[in-house]
Order: C-alpha cells, then structure tokens, then sequence
C-alpha cells in the first residue's frame, strides 16, 4: 500500500504549503477575477460620479442665476420706481431730478449694485425727457441705447424676461410699462461671462469639456474657451429639442475620439430659456486610465505577495526556532537538568508553551527544596518574633526584692520628711509594676499612656521645669489595646536624645487621633534638638531591615517589629523631622473587644 508523503514532512513544509494553498492562490484568483469585472465597471462609474458632479453643478449654476432673475425681477415689477421713471413724469428743474434720485432712485437700487451681486452691471434705460441721467445706472433710451440688443430684445419680449449676449457679457432684460401700456424703461443686468465659467472651471483638471449653450445651439460659456460664442448646431451630440436624458455615446470620426456625453437642463424654458449643461466624457482616456490601474494592481499585487512571502518565512523561521529550542531544553531535563527557559515575553501559543514548561520546572523544584526553605522560613519568623517578645518583656524575673527595697527607701523617705523624693520612688515602682506584671501581649491605651505618666514624673523630678508633658487623648480610645511597651520607648527616645540635649524648655506630646473607621495614629513629638538627615536616613534603613541585632535603635526597632508582627503592613513606625523636634508616628488599628475578653477572663 502506498503511504502519504505529507504527513513524513517537517512543521515548515507545512505551513509552506499551508501558506501556498491559501493565501498566494486565492489572492492570484481573486486579483484575475477583481480586475475582469473592474474593467467593465470603469467606465459606468467615471459616468456616475460625472454625472452627479454635472447635476450638482447645475444646481450652483441654477441658484447663481435665480440671484440675478430675482435682481431684475424686483426692479422692473416695482412699481414707485416706475412711477418715478414713466414718461409723463415732469421734472421741472434739476433739483426735482436729484431730489427723486436721492429719495428712492439711488436707494432702490443701491443694495443690489453694491452688496448683493457686485460683478454684475445694473442698468436702467428710461423715456423720461425731463429727468436726469447719472450716466452709470440711470441712462435716457436715446438712439444708441435703442440699438443695444438687451434693450431690442425686452422691447420686442413685451414684459417678458429675456436672455443673451453681448459685448462679451450675458444680459438680463425686462421692460417695464406704465399701466396704460406705454413703455417707461428697460432693466438690463449684465453679467461677465468669467462668473459663470468660475463654476465649471474644476473641468479644466481633466480632459472632460463642459459647456452652457443656449436652445438655439449658442455656447454661452465652456471650459475650452475657443468654444465660447460658437455654435453647435450641426454636431451630433447637440439636440436643439432634447430634453433632459440618459448619458449617451458620442464618436468624433474627425478626430478619431469617443465620448460619453452627459446634459442637464438649467431651467424650465421660461426664465433661462431652456439653457443647458453639457459635459463631454473623453472614453479613450477613461480606458487609458483603466489600463494604468491595471498595471499599478498587477505591480501591487506581486509586491504584496513577495513582501507577505518574506515576512511569512521570517515569522516562520522564527516560530520553528523557539520550537526548536524547546525541544533541546525539553531533551536536557530529560538527562537531569532540572532548569528553566529564558522567557521572551511572548503571548502566543509558544510562550504559553514555555511559561508552563517553566512552571512545570519550578514545581520540581519546590518539590525538591520546599522542606529545606520552609524550614528555614519558620525558624527565622520564630527566631525574630522570640527576640521582640525578649526585648519587650526583659527584666521580668520576678524581682519582688526590687519592690521590696523600693518601698524601705519610700518609707524611709517619707519618715524623713522628703516628701517629693518619696512620691518619686513610689512613680518608680509603679512603673515597674506595669511593665513586669502586666498580663498579656496587649494593654490598655489609657494604661500605657499612665505607665507613661509615671515615667515623667520622674522625669520632671529630674529635669524640674525644662520639660513639661502633653498629652491628647479622645474618649472613645481609651480602651483600645496596644502590644505592651509600644509608646514607653519613643517617650524615653525623645527624653534621652531630644530634651537631655537642649539648654532651654522642653516639650513632648502625645497626641492620639483616629485615621479611619478602623485605625489610628499615635505620635510622639518633641522639640528637642531634632535628627540631621544621615541619621533620619540610616534609621530608616534600619527600620525596613530584618535582622534586629544590626539595628542601632533597638528601642524603635523592637517597637517596628512587634507591629509589624501583629498587625503586618501599612501599620508601623514612621519617623520625621528635622532641626527643631522630631515627629514619630505609630499606626495600627483600633482593637476594642480584645480588653473586653481579656476583662472577662480575668473576670472569670
């Protein structure tokens, strides 16, 4: 039986052939196909988008000419101008003249000539013999004015509007009668032939020809400007009685051309007089640029084929080389070594690979260590807790000859009349009693803030009015519980090293406050003679470091870690200052119900 060849093959030949099959072959047969049906598209769509570019330029053509319509309509049907125009109007002097044009004849027509269309010329032509002329808008229809042709034209209309050209200018006319039928004046506007070509001028991009002839086959203006007052009667693609219709084909054997002809009428045979847009499509030309695109497609096409070729075998060269590599490694942790693959970050499916070869590596090898490291682990935690609780709770061995002795010399004291030197004694061995005979981890606030009161007392004994002590305390904190011997050591860092060093007053305050709904600060203050920022820096390094044995500060060290230990992070020890008194604020969270067990047990 003869076998398949293609599955002995290796993953590149493959993905080879994969790519062969699927990309390069489709692309080849739909370009074929895309460039067929292009061809036959080419010429329907340039006259689509002419046509509707034909279309809209008419209707810019048919607003512009609406414009000057409603300019000579408005004159000529104003019927005070042709009271002050109709010839049977007698101006005796030449101030009744110029009285009537500053009164409404200059005014009348004022807007038109200056704002609204300003390329445009208004004149006025009227029978009047009595009234003067301004020999710019207003001028008598002497005999030279009666052969201009804009004024034959309205004549000959009768009240009608009329259109032409003349004098290289398109002409607007209406004559205007009195109601007994006589004629008072012509209103002639007239327009530069430039205004309108402005807007046929986009076709001068291309080869396209576009022109506005009038119903008797006159150009009133073209894109070719040899064109412009010709006739095109005679040629093919002109239909004096045509009205508006489907693009069509036109063939000039003379010059061995063809063109698609599109037309648009401007107006309804009335007011513009059955003008209309003509555009000429030169097909030869369209067929020229179809076959340039098919060309720039083909050239594209192969580019893209032999850039998507490049970069599929370079993204495939690099995909079989990570396989590759993990194979190896996968090979060397089969002899025995057990270590892991250099991540490249990747997220595919390779890295995904890795990632769970590496995990897969790293399991083995908590496997093999976990025992080992977890038992270090735990004696580290067990040895450093042991020395917190060592320094917290040092000199309690039961020293009731201390005590003992402390009351002789109290009473010895007091029977000697030394009052104050006795009640020093007696705040001495209060504090002793509550730091070696306090029960528990944990104390009362208000019991270490008064141990603490105990303590400056017999700071005050010795500093006299140099220091003086503050504290703040809100109500409804004075129950929470604190590990023991947590503010005793920054009060006795402030007396030692802030107030012993300073020659004038000294001030430490205690000032608790609640941070949160379930935390509060207590800070120690002092305006004793500060920390220089080497020592504020090396006592942070040594707050954050873990072996207690290398930490000059064992007061505050001991006091970081037991919290640390408690409560874990955020909470802790935070110290600031600077020249004048340092700050150190203890952060925890507030444990009510802790005193309330311990009361009842101790209770119980």
């Amino acid at each position: 039986m003869r076998m398949n060849p293609l599955p002995q093959a290796n993953l590149r030949t493959k993905l080879v052939l994969l790519y062969v099959l699927t990309i390069v072959i489709p692309l080849v047969v739909i370009g074929y196909i895309v460039m067929s049906v292009y061809g036959s598209k080419v010429v329907e769509q340039t006259t689509s988008i002419t046509q509707e570019n034909t279309v809209q330029t008419a209707r810019n053509l048919q607003v512009l000419l609406a414009q000057y319509v409603d300019i000579v309509n408005r004159l000529s049907y104003d019927q005070q101008l042709n009271d002050y125009l109709t010839p049977s109007r007698v101006y005796k002097t030449d101030l009744e003249s110029i009285d009537a044009y500053s009164l409404y004849l200059k005014p009348a027509t004022f807007y038109d000539y200056n704002y609204k269309e300003p390329d445009a010329q208004i004149k006025i032509f009227f029978h009047n013999e009595t009234l003067l002329q301004d020999g710019i808008m207003f001028v008598h229809a002497d005999y030279e004015v009666q052969n201009l042709a804009e004024y034959r034209s309205a004549r000959a209309a009768e009240g009608r509007l009329v259109w032409g050209t003349a004098r290289g200018r398109i002409y607007i006319a209406r004559a205007m009668y009195t109601a007994q039928g006589q004629l008072s004046a012509v209103v002639s506007l007239q327009i530069p032939e430039n205004r309108l070509y402005s807007l046929i001028a986009e076709s001068e991009k291309s080869e396209r020809t576009v022109l506005i002839a009038d119903s008797r086959g006159t150009v009133i203006t073209a894109s070719r400007r040899e064109l412009i007052g010709g006739s095109l009667l005679g040629q093919a693609y002109f239909r004096p009685q045509a009205q508006a219709s489907a693009p069509f084909d036109y063939v000039d054997r003379a010059a061995g051309r063809s063109f698609k002809v599109i037309e648009e009428s401007l107006g309804d045979g009335q007011q513009f007089l059955d003008w209309r847009l003509i555009t000429l499509v030169p097909l030869d030309r369209i067929m020229d640029e179809e076959h340039r695109i098919r060309r720039l497609f083909l050239l594209a096409t192969l580019g893209g084929l032999l850039i998507s070729c490049i970069l599929f075998l370079w993204v495939l060269n690099r995909i079989t080389k990570r396989i590759k590599r993990l194979v190896r490694k996968m090979q060397t942790v089969k002899n025995g070594s057990l270590s892991v693959m250099q991540e490249t970050g990747a997220s595919d499916e390779i890295g995904a690979l890795t990632r769970s070869f590496n995990d897969m590596i790293e399991h083995l090898q908590r496997s093999i260590y976990e025992n080992y490291v977890v038992n270090l682990e735990l004696k580290d935690i067990t040895i450093r807790k042991q020395e917190a609780e060592l320094y917290a709770l040092q000199n309690q061995i039961n020293p009731h000859f201390l005590f003992n002795t402390l009351e002789s010399i109290r009473m010895g004291l007091h029977n000697k009349g030394d009052s104050e030197t006795s009640v020093i004694v007696l705040s001495l061995s209060k504090l002793f009693r509550n730091t070696l005979y306090t029960q528990g981890e944990f104390v009362r606030l208000g019991e270490e803030l008064e141990m603490i009161g105990s303590y400056m007392s017999i700071q005050q004994y010795r500093f006299g009015e140099r220091i003086r002590y503050e504290v703040e305390l809100p109500e409804a904190l004075e129950d929470a519980t604190i590990p023991k011997l947590t503010v005793q050591p920054i009060v006795e860092n402030a007396v030692k090293h802030g107030i012993e060093s300073v020659c004038g007053n000294g001030t430490i305050a205690i000032v608790v406050r609640q941070i949160g709904p379930d935390a509060m600060e207590i800070e120690v203050q002092d305006n004793g003679a500060g920390i220089t920022p080497e020592r504020l820096a090396q006592l942070e390094k040594e707050l954050a470091a873990r072996d207690m044995k290398k930490a000059s500060g064992i007061g505050l060290k001991n006091v970081q870690d037991r919290l640390l230990l408690h409560y874990g992070a955020p909470y802790g020890l935070t110290v600031t200052g600077g020249g004048a008194g340092v700050s150190v604020k203890l952060t925890m969270p507030i444990r009510l119900e802790e005193t309330r067990q311990e009361t009842r047990r101790a209770g119980g």
